[in-house]
């Protein structure tokens, strides 16, 4: 690449060299903007893959309200909380393993 005397430029000169810089940037982030959106593709997938967070089946139900789950992870729901503090105990809450076969 040979430099350029932008100084000895018309404007004319200046703005048609504006344009093509422009216009190879705009090409060159897009390039860019693809891989990266490829790569951000392959990593969801391969994290995604591994996570078995949404398939926990409940440990404990409620049994005022049987849609009223938890898996026994994370901070307790506050319906837990609310039948430990009646006198409830937790192992009263927890869920029936359904029978298969």
């Amino acid at each position: 690449m040979t430099p350029i005397e932008l100084d000895t430029c018309s404007t004319d000169e200046l703005w048609t060299l504006y344009e093509a810089i422009v216009g190879i940037l705009q090409r060159r982030l897009e390039g860019e903007m693809r891989q990266l959106d490829e790569r951000l593709v392959a990593l969801r997938g391969r994290f995604q893959a591994g996570s078995d967070k949404a398939n926990r089946s409940p440990r404990f139900r409620n049994p005022g309200d049987p849609s009223q789950t938890w898996s026994g992870r994370g901070k307790r729901p506050r319906w837990v909380t609310e039948l430990l503090k009646t006198g409830v105990e937790l192992e009263e809450l927890r869920a029936q393993q359904s029978q298969s076969g």
